[in-house]
Order: C-alpha cells, then sequence, then structure tokens
C-alpha cells in the first residue's frame, strides 16, 4: 500500500464534542471540547484538554470540580456558539437550564442527554498551549428518554455530536457496525498466497482504464471553510480565461485533492481541454492522469462525499489496489440547477501500475 506524507497533526477522524462546565466567579460557564476521554474504569477517571487563554480552567481550580455534559445533535448550534465565545466576556449561564447534583458546585445542563460532575483530582500536564485536567466522575446524570427497553442507554436516541478535526466538520452517529470486543471474532486468516475475493464497505469501486486529459488548473492550499467558495473563484477564473481565448472545456469540473496538513487543502481546481491548451499566470496547464483507475460515480449532496470517500479508500485499501497521486472529484452536473439529492460527482483514484 502507498503511504503519502501529510505533516504532524492530529489524524483522529472524529471526536465526541462535549460542553465542559464549570463555576467561575459565581455563575455556571460551559465551553466546548473536542479533547475529552476517559482513562480508567474504576474508579472512573476522565480528562479534558483546555486551552490556558480560556476562562474554564479558573473555576476548574477554584471549585475543584467540572462537568462534562454531552449534547444531541438538536443543540449542535448552541453547542458551538459556547466555543466562539469566551465566558471573560460572555454570560452562558442562561443559554441552558442549569442544575446541580452531589458535589454542588459542577453546573449541568439539563436539555442535555448525558451529563456528569467530576471531581478534579489536581493532576494535570501542561502543554504549550494546553492543560490537561483529570477528573474522577461522581455521578452521572441520563435523561429518561434515551433509555432503551432494557434500561440501558440508546445511543441513537443520545444522537451525539461528533468533531471531524479533518474536515472542520460536525457529524452524527453512522450506521451499527456490530458488537465492540465481540465482531473480531469473526476474522479469518489468510490461507496460503490465494488471491482473496474482494471485499469491503457498502461503497465498492469499478476499477476502469482511462486516457490522460489536458487541464487548466489553479493549485491553491485553503482551509476546509473556505473549500466551497474558492471552487467556485477559481472555476469562474479557468473558464474565463479559457473562453477570451477561444477555447471551451472538453469535460466537466473537478477538484484534485493533494494532501491535508491538519489546517489547509492542497486542492487543483479546473476543466479538461483538448491538446493544444495553454496557461498563464497562475492558471496552469496540467493532466488528470490516464491509465488504470478507481471510478466510483456518487448521487447525491456534495456534504456526503468525505465520507464516501472516507469508504471508497477503506475498500482500496482492503482489496489491494494502491493509489498513486491525488483523488479527483469530477462535478457532473450543475448545483445552481439540479437538486441536492440528484448532483452526480465522479470520484476518481488513481491506481499504482500492477496493484
Amino acid at each position: 500500500m502507498g503511504k503519502i506524507k501529510t505533516g504532524a497533526y492530529n489524524p483522529l477522524p472524529v471526536a465526541p464534542m462535549v460542553l465542559v462546565g464549570a463555576t467561575v466567579s459565581g455563575k455556571p460557564n460551559y465551553m466546548a471540547v473536542g479533547f475529552v476521554n476517559g482513562v480508567n474504569i474504576k474508579p472512573a477517571i476522565v480528562y479534558v484538554s483546555l486551552n490556558k487563554r480560556h476562562h474554564t480552567p479558573t473555576g476548574i481550580i477554584e471549585n475543584g470540580t467540572f462537568s462534562i455534559n454531552i449534547p444531541s445533535a438538536d443543540y449542535v448550534i448552541e453547542t458551538d456558539y459556547c466555543g466562539l465565545v469566551s465566558g471573560k466576556n460572555v454570560d452562558k449561564s442562561n443559554i441552558f437550564t442549569t442544575f446541580y447534583g452531589e458535589l454542588g458546585s459542577a453546573p449541568m445542563i439539563e436539555e442535555f442527554p448525558i451529563t456528569c460532575e467530576c471531581r478534579y483530582t489536581g493532576q494535570k500536564v501542561e502543554f504549550d498551549m494546553d492543560t490537561v485536567y483529570f477528573g474522577e466522575v461522581m455521578q452521572v446524570y441520563i435523561n429518561e428518554e434515551v433509555l432503551g427497553a432494557d434500561g440501558k442507554i440508546d445511543v441513537l436516541k443520545v444522537n451525539p455530536i461528533y468533531f471531524s478535526g479533518l474536515e472542520n466538520r460536525y457529524r452524527a452517529l453512522g450506521e451499527d457496525l456490530g458488537p465492540g470486543w465481540h465482531i473480531g471474532k469473526q476474522y479469518t486468516p489468510k490461507q496460503g498466497t490465494a488471491e482473496a475475493e474482494p471485499r469491503g464497505p457498502k461503497y465498492q469501486c469499478s476499477i476502469v482504464e482511462r486516457c490522460a486529459q489536458p487541464a487548466l488548473t489553479i493549485r491553491s492550499r485553503v482551509a476546509p471553510a473556505e473549500l466551497a467558495a474558492t471552487i467556485g473563484q477559481s472555476a469562474a477564473t479557468v473558464f474565463l480565461f479559457a473562453r477570451d481565448n477561444g477555447s471551451t472545456p472538453s469535460g466537466a469540473l473537478f477538484v484534485a485533492y493533494h494532501g491535508f496538513d491538519g489546517q489547509g487543502l492542497d486542492i487543483e481546481i479546473g476543466f479538461p481541454f483538448m491538446p493544444g491548451i495553454e496557461g498563464r499566470g497562475n492558471i496552469h496547464l496540467s493532466e488528470i492522469p490516464g491509465g488504470k483507475a478507481a471510478s466510483y460515480r456518487h448521487v447525491g449532496s456534495y456534504e456526503k462525499l468525505p465520507e464516501v470517500r472516507t469508504a471508497l479508500e477503506q475498500w482500496l485499501s482492503i482489496n489491494g489496489y494502491v493509489v498513486c497521486g491525488a483523488t479527483y472529484e469530477i462535478y457532473l452536473n450543475d448545483p445552481q440547477t439540479t437538486a441536492p439529492e440528484k448532483l452526480e460527482t465522479e470520484i476518481l483514484y488513481p491506481l499504482l501500475p500492477g496493484s
């Protein structure tokens, strides 16, 4: 399998999104946190990683308590808002209904399906930017409506929010893949050297042979939030340049994804043209590579594309195909005149010969 170096950053695809609560200057304050998890079962120890500039650590140190509040997707706007504004400047105590538990000083959110109050253990780890605080969970509070018939928490009813830092997107819970610490019993070791039948998730590529296509493109490094605007601006620039020089595209708009360094996407945006086209300035003569490629036609919203690409890449890896170079998204119809559920996108992976 081919590997591409993309730099040092946190590569975890998703993290649970919570609001950490603390009493600061006598008022409940809540801040959005993605770096949170458990580190021990008995006693139940969790950690939260908070930037040193934040308002909340003051309350944790002063009171020796904090809370972890797990929102449902219904509260994604309020949750994100609590990460956009600081309690130093904005009173966030009236956004939710606050209640207190056994510790008496860890504010919790009535509307959220799962909350817990934690006693700060006094343990912390200092980094240049963040400080990691450890807390012992003293009590967990569950809204009755998220319990299943067996009296246990039904995660689908909780509908928690996950943050994908790789995409800068919030996502909800996906499909059920099977029971934890159990499904692996179905694993069958590979036998001999015979080629196994292709297997993988519901998204599967077709393996095709393609001819190389000349293209005019603009290459950019952009933040994920700026992607859509950059595609529109670059596409218009390339199209108008070609028109002014007497040429028209020979195919649909495409974006080539060359990599992601944790902050910016390295992308190439353009159109294919007939041979003989030339670029100028930041409009470069490029090429959609020919040869063996894996192709998948996605029908549906563009917002689904990152998830589809991830599933396709799993399928390619499982079945022994090695991607060689950038991933291409080719947009086969116009989003301005086509309903989101009817948009068609070809996802193309050039493959290493012989894979």
